[in-house]
């Protein structure tokens, strides 16, 4: 009996190092610069660093053939269209270290989207064959305004959003390191608002698997949201024609059934799904918070394949669990960032779009309008979403300003409007203060 005993304390022991071994290699974790690209080709940013965390909690994880890194420069800074998550890119724009302005600017793009298209040439998806941007983006126009502007790009356009935060708080180390500047403005795109808010109010620490993220060091001084999912989305389930048009084009982007009527047979979508981590991460029941199903989320079985859909169910066409399921299964992140809230030494602000329609599909000789209309939206979030501050300002943190433009999802990061509101936010001369 004493063998037996004196054998399991050693067991418990060498248990606890070896947990203390793990725990010291993930405190003890560097962030590298693998490479600095600068000259390597012609770039509108004067410099690119490759990042590398070797925290060992970075995973792999793996892409859908359409949702690769396809960008020319990046594939080049990666050396892979498929980089780990371990990687990020810091981009620094022309003059980053000649600003007048004290604080400097982090640009963070959205899904399916990198720092190149996001906020450089954003009409092109690639550069330019010559080089030459013909209608250049928000990098160019801050840094006319004088601004020391940064961006990052992240290694899967669709990851894990907490492993994005920790790639976020990496890369405003590096902007404080190279500027000297203990404290940076954040302006992000669409989807690139849920790491910049797990960050900014410190969401990691009250998970069990994330609570290694760095914590927030209060280091951002504002956060501009642009078209940002505040309250989430639940588009995989609200309709579903989109789901047969993301099978029909072998789109880079989230299925709502469990499995699905295609081609004569059912087919399973869970390693499909399993591609777009931060896609499920950003969801939410509209339909209980109050905007109903429109004439688009209808389909010719008296609705049962909508109802099916969204609540969780069986049709002759699809079988699902429903969009609560998903939402728990994806952490519920929407919920709990609201409830927790932005840091108190932080100022929000919103710029969101009103324009419905975000393109046109020609069918015959009809023009069929494609953007989300059951509610008010910016063709693809809701304008309740956009707009929702008190899940922000839960814990204190200030809310700035709310602005609306007359434009989609992808226009509020290109119209001169929006732009010279961002330039005012950032410059303090913003006389806008009114919440709507």
């Amino acid at each position: 009996m004493y063998r037996v005993v004196k054998n399991l304390l050693k067991a418990v022991c060498y248990c606890l190092l070896f947990l203390a071994f793990i725990s010291c290699s993930a405190a003890n974790a560097e962030l590298l610069i693998v490479s600095d690209l600068t000259g390597r080709d012609a770039s509108p940013w004067e410099r690119t660093e490759l990042l590398e965390d070797t925290d060992p909690h970075f995973v792999t994880e793996n892409f859908h053939l359409k949702g690769r890194q396809t960008h020319s420069s990046i594939q080049k800074a990666f050396n892979t269209n498929q980089p780990h998550s371990r990687n990020f890119l810091l981009h620094f724009a022309p003059n980053w270290n000649k600003s007048s302005n004290k604080t400097p600017i982090l640009l963070v793009h959205g899904a399916g989207d990198n720092a190149y298209r996001g906020f450089c040439h954003p009409y092109t998806m690639d550069m330019p064959e010559n080089g030459k941007i013909d209608k250049t983006g928000i990098m160019q126009f801050l840094v006319k305004k004088g601004f020391s502007v940064f961006a990052v790009t992240f290694s899967h356009p669709h990851g894990c959003n907490f492993l994005q935060a920790q790639q976020l708080a990496n890369a405003i180390s590096r902007v404080k390191e190279v500027t000297g500047s203990a404290k940076v403005d954040v302006i992000c795109h669409s989807k690139g608002a849920m790491p910049v808010r797990i960050y900014a109010s410190d969401l990691a620490s009250n998970n069990h698997e994330f609570n290694w993220i760095t914590p927030f060091r209060k280091d951002i001084r504002n956060i501009i949201f642009v078209a940002s999912p505040l309250k989430g989305i639940d588009t995989a389930f609200r309709y579903y024609a989109y789901n047969i048009t993301v099978k029909m084009q072998s789109m880079a982007a989230p299925l709502g059934p469990e499995s699905m009527l295609w081609q004569g047979m059912f087919v399973d979508n869970y390693h499909h799904n399993k591609l777009f981590p931060g896609q499920f991460q950003m969801l939410h029941n509209w339909v209980k918070d109050g905007i109903p199903f429109s004439d688009q989320s209808m389909t010719m079985d008296a609705n049962m394949t909508r109802s099916a859909l969204y609540n969780g169910g069986v049709s002759t066409l699809l079988v699902s669990d429903g969009i609560d399921r998903a939402i728990q299964e994806g952490g519920d992140v929407i919920r709990l960032l609201n409830e927790k809230g932005i840091d108190p030494s932080v100022t929000c602000h919103i710029l969101a779009g009103t324009k419905q329609t975000i393109d046109k599909v020609k069918f015959l000789w009809l023009e069929i309008p494609v953007g989300e209309f059951a509610d008010s939206s910016d063709g693809v979030l809701f304008l309740k979403s956009a707009t929702y501050t008190k899940g922000l300002s839960a814990r204190g943190a200030k809310i700035g300003s709310v602005k609306t433009f007359d434009t989609h999802h992808v226009g509020l990061t290109i119209i001169p409007a929006a732009l010279n509101h961002i330039a005012e936010v950032l410059s303090e001369r913003n006389t806008d203060k009114k919440i709507r």
